[in-house]
């Protein structure tokens, strides 16, 4: 039996969206790059969602809602509807999951949704069209990975490197995400 056949609809449906609606909702934090960054973080967030499907390390949850996400790319565009509801939504998902999931369970999905902001947010910088897939996406998530190391762990030398990716606008996003979420980032 699967952890989201045990919720109820609604809940499953907002945990779904929930990856894809946090990665939008970073894009838009940030109109800098106008369209071009747009596309790029549009295409990481695909990108983004597929790697976490891929990794065996994550939780069971967290690796099953990630999996329907992309499962359902069809429905992303509908989803980006009224996407300054996202942080609301992050607060919401937090109360909800509270006495349905193991606790263990709920921070590794909510760290997931943190590092798909970060992720979002730093997609821009770190990724260049011209750059064949195979080795854009191999070099990205290595790097990708370091910074969730110096993020969520005490690696303080790579979070300086790590915060010269991401805008103000993107920063005070992923920091109220991180709030809602209750998931510390250190900024």
């Amino acid at each position: 039996m699967t952890y989201l056949s045990l919720l109820p609809a609604d809940i499953q449906d907002l945990l779904v969206r929930l990856p894809f609606r946090v990665g939008l909702y970073i894009s838009e934090s940030d109109q800098t790059g106008g369209d071009e960054s747009a596309e790029a973080e549009r295409k990481a967030l695909e990108n983004i969602v597929t790697f976490y499907v891929e990794d065996t390390v994550k939780s069971e949850f967290a690796h099953e809602v990630m999996l329907v996400t992309l499962n359902n790319k069809e429905k992303w565009s509908d989803w980006a509807a009224d996407i300054d509801q996202v942080p609301d939504e992050c607060l919401q998902i937090t109360y909800l999951l509270k006495d349905l999931i193991d606790p263990k369970e709920i921070l590794a999905y909510k760290q997931n949704l943190i590092e798909v902001a970060i992720a979002i947010a730093q997609a821009y910088c770190e990724l260049d069209e011209n750059t064949p897939a195979f080795t854009k996406i191999g070099a990205y998530f290595t790097v990708f990975l370091r910074k969730m190391q110096a993020i969520f762990g005490n690696e303080e030398d790579q979070l300086n490197d790590y915060l010269l990716n991401i805008s103000p606008s993107e920063r005070a996003a992923i920091k109220r995400l991180s709030n809602n979420l209750d998931v510390q980032v250190r900024f």
